[in-house]
């Protein structure tokens, strides 16, 4: 049995308590949200931290709050199965509803946390090893050494991002509120990632994310998140499709996200597919066509078990004219 290696832990009351302790023991100290990502690694020894500030006990980071002026403000500590069973998000934000339902199973749902999901870090079949393991080969680039064990002739970390919500806010304008004892700032989802799979997140030191922002439900708008796995449960994407469309005239798609995930160190929106889209009516001919531009730019390699780079690249293909079709018919397009 896998056990936790001595440390401390620490419960602050607000959240510029938990931004003094993160300056005061900077790189020793880590983040604990849920916990159900941070204390596996920390298991493997793949994360070692002296110090885990936990945010659980901050009242103002958690439940959700709408303004017709501003949207829905969404605390970084709510759960993912708050977010799933919301019926709000339900109603006006389907793709965020669904990325919450498809994180790992129900007793993951209630203790993950929205923020925590977001801030997922990167995977690999040999990075997400113990460190008994590791013990008989030379460390990777996430490990601090300088070798990529997938790509061997690669210059960088190739480990995969295998959040399942920050797709589904990507395609929904989201932008999430980081705070440090300094001040603060706005940033879209889309620039919360790096596309280094040695440091996903950019995020700076001492800073805690607080809040998710999604913008006002306006006019007609339908969205979708889909995830291949291999079960129906537990299990991480192998690859994921987010779509978001919006119809303000009779028949014609007039702005459309697709986000590409699990097939990369970050998620990815594939612009060009979108645009194709946009100020058209969406025919099977055009969806196609956003398809294989989508599938162009998913370039998975063999950092996870369970399928192969070629099947979940295969699977991007199958899963996006899905998404692109129930989006539409659910407009009336």
């Amino acid at each position: 049995m896998m056990r936790l290696p001595k440390l401390d832990h620490v419960a602050p009351k607000t959240l510029s308590e938990a931004c003094s302790l993160l300056d005061q023991h900077g790189a020793d100290a880590n983040i604990l949200a849920g916990g159900t990502d941070l204390l596996v690694a920390c298991k493997l020894r793949n994360m070692k931290p002296a110090l885990l500030v936990s945010l659980g006990e901050i009242s103002e980071l958690k439940g959700t709050h709408f303004q017709e002026e501003k949207g829905l403000r969404i605390g970084a500590m709510t759960s993912l199965n708050y977010v799933r069973y919301d019926a709000f998000i339900l109603e006006h934000y389907p793709a965020l509803s669904q990325a919450a339902a498809s994180v790992g199973a129900t007793q993951l749902q209630h203790m993950g946390t929205i923020g925590g999901n977001l801030c997922l870090n990167t995977r690999c079949i040999y990075f997400n090893q113990s460190d008994f393991w590791w013990k008989s080969r030379s460390p990777c680039f996430k490990k601090g050494g300088d070798v990529c064990h997938v790509v061997p002739k690669g210059k960088r970390c190739y480990a995969v991002f295998s959040g399942d919500t920050a797709p589904s806010l990507i395609a929904l304008n989201a932008q999430v509120k980081l705070i440090n004892g300094t001040g603060e700032r706005i940033v879209p989802v889309s620039k919360l990632y790096t596309g280094d799979g040695k440091e996903p997140l950019a995020i700076n030191a001492g800073e805690v994310l607080s809040e998710i922002r999604l913008p006002p439900p306006g006019g007609r708008q339908s969205s979708i998140y889909l995830k291949y796995r291999l079960r129906g449960a537990i299990d991480f994407p192998l690859a994921g499709i987010a779509v978001r469309m919006d119809s303000k005239e009779e028949g014609i798609c007039t702005d459309c996200k697709i986000v590409i995930n699990a097939v990369g160190s970050a998620p990815m929106e594939v612009s060009e597919a979108g645009d194709l889209l946009k100020g058209r009516k969406p025919t099977v001919d055009l969806i196609r066509q956003a398809t294989e531009k989508t599938v162009r730019e998913a370039h998975p390699v063999a950092n996870l078990s369970g399928s192969t780079p070629t099947y979940r690249r295969k699977m991007v293909g199958i899963l996006t004219p899905r998404a692109l079709l129930e989006t539409a018919n659910d407009l009336g397009l």
